[in-house]
């Protein structure tokens, strides 16, 4: 199962994060149309959306991040 990670690469427009949740969702989703819902509610609650889109690029791990082995 993909884990909810930020997109990098032709995908990403600003951090990637639409992309990741795209992704996330088995590619059901088109990650231009999550952009453009997200910028649609975003006028709705614009301060909240921000914020969680804030959050999310920063709490977020990059698609090509190795989880360290604890085991070295």
């Amino acid at each position: 199962m993909y884990r909810l990670r930020k997109v990098s690469g032709k995908e990403k427009k600003i951090f990637g994060v639409c992309a990741g949740i795209s992704k996330y969702l088995d590619s059901e989703a088109d990650p231009v149309a999550l952009r453009i819902g997200w910028v649609i509610i975003s006028f709705f609650a614009l301060p909240l959306m921000v914020i969680l889109y804030l959050v999310l690029a920063i709490v977020l791990k990059p698609e090509d991040y190795k989880i360290p082995n604890s085991e070295q």
